[in-house]
């Protein structure tokens, strides 16, 4: 079926799980695979956690550029067929690579293939299920057809995966949102409705925890603005992207607020509501902004602890 690249990016890996994410790429019952770690500039002794592996190749950033970037050089190093990344935090179970796989030696015209997971806590127990097709009114899933291609779930064809340029690295987040719409803008995608990895979402250092930073906000609105134009005024796309920038605003205000900035965080609710003026919980967010103290985070959900 062609030989699979797997590339874990990896950075401060000793005690982020990386040697268990490793495991579980030797486990794989599909054995014509490479495995090719790419450190981004760790601080710690990641290089050596790696070295106790010899079916790995290691390679490292000379900087740290982030986790987009380093799935790229990962699959500029590629001689595989097909490209399977791995975050360093998740796990796959044993036939992963075999199951989807076979789906893409299928469907020859499929860019990739992907399927649902588990989510799991710091001791890899199951806490949900991640299914991998879902719709709402975001421009997010709408974009995608609802194929929620999530990266540890994924198994690209590297032909395709290179004719689109990969992943765009100017995105803090949403990276592998982006690279998903650009796919199914081309080619066909295919999802297996089966549990085949764990995404470990509940620890710490996810930065799904707590209010998006700064970088991540950043990332949020090049993505929007990248996508916009495919959203043509009067459709759905166009008010599901009305809606995307109403909780972009409103998060950006909790964002000010939690930085003790009251008078920027009004500035951005303003904007959620001119984005959703229907909506109540964006007149809340502005109303409770007009009494928030320096620092207080008066702002329902808003933790400004981690950033």
């Amino acid at each position: 079926m062609g030989k699979i690249s797997v590339i874990i990016p990896a950075y401060n890996g000793v005690s982020r799980f990386l040697e268990e994410a490793i495991r579980s790429v030797l486990a794989q019952t599909y054995r014509d695979t490479e495995l090719i770690v790419v450190d981004d500039a760790s601080t710690d002794d990641t290089a050596h956690l790696v070295s106790r592996f010899s079916q790995a190749c290691y390679f490292r950033l000379p900087m740290n550029r982030g986790q987009a970037a380093a799935r790229n050089e990962g699959a500029k190093l590629a001689t595989g067929e097909y490209l399977a990344f791995l975050d360093q935090d998740d796990l796959w179970e044993p036939t992963i690579l075999e199951e989807t796989a076979t789906l893409l030696a299928s469907h020859p015209h499929a860019a990739v293939a992907h399927c649902d997971g588990y989510k799991i806590n710091r001791q890899n127990v199951v806490v949900g299920y991640y299914g991998a097709i879902m719709h709402s009114n975001s421009i997010t899933q709408i974009l995608r057809g609802g194929h929620d291609v999530v990266t540890s779930g994924s198994l690209f064809r590297k032909t395709c995966f290179d004719s689109v340029g990969g992943y765009d690295d100017g995105l803090a987040i949403w990276e592998d949102i982006d690279l998903a719409i650009r796919l199914y803008q081309r080619y066909a995608v295919i999802h297996h409705p089966k549990p085949l990895y764990r995404r470990r979402l509940y620890y710490p250092h996810h930065a799904s925890n707590s209010i998006p930073s700064e970088r991540q906000l950043v990332g949020r609105r090049l993505f929007l603005e990248k996508h916009g134009v495919s959203c043509p005024p009067g459709t759905r796309e166009a008010r599901a992207l009305s809606h995307d920038w109403s909780r972009y605003y409103g998060d950006l205000g909790k964002h000010h607020l939690c930085q003790g900035q009251p008078a920027l965080a009004r500035q951005a609710f303003w904007q959620s509501i001119r984005y959703s003026p229907f909506e109540l919980k964006p007149f809340l967010r502005l109303l409770r902004s007009c009494v928030a103290r320096k620092g207080s985070g008066l702002v329902e959900g808003t933790d400004c602890g981690s950033h």
